[in-house]
Parts: C-alpha cells; structure tokens; sequence
C-alpha cells in the first residue's frame, strides 16, 4: 500500500514540475536548450511516458 501512495506522489510532483516549466517555456519563447530539437523532443517523450507510468500504475492488480 505504501508503494502505491509513493508511486501516486512521484506522479503528481512530476506532472506539477510539467506544469511549472510549460508556465515558464510559454513565457519565455527566446529560451532554449543547447542540443537539438530531436533530443529535446526524446527527453519529453521519457519524461512523460515515465510519469503516465506511475500515475497509471498504482490502480494496477
């Protein structure tokens, strides 16, 4: 039960940390990342699979 409660807190700090950053990305459009879009676009590709996991998970037999 423990593991389900820790499961369900890591998934909503990293979906409140998603919504703290877009905040941030959409106001400052001239910020960016110094590699290229294709690794930007993988990071947010294992960020989100990884929090739909641990949010999903829990309500798994």
């Amino acid at each position: 039960m423990l593991s389900k409660k820790k499961s369900r807190l890591a998934g909503a700090v990293m979906l409140a940390a998603a919504v703290v950053f877009l905040a941030y990305a959409i106001t400052h459009p001239t910020a960016s990342f110094p590699w290229s879009n294709g690794v930007t676009y993988f990071l947010y590709a294992v960020y989100l699979i990884i929090m739909v996991f641990l949010l999903i998970a829990p309500f798994k037999r």
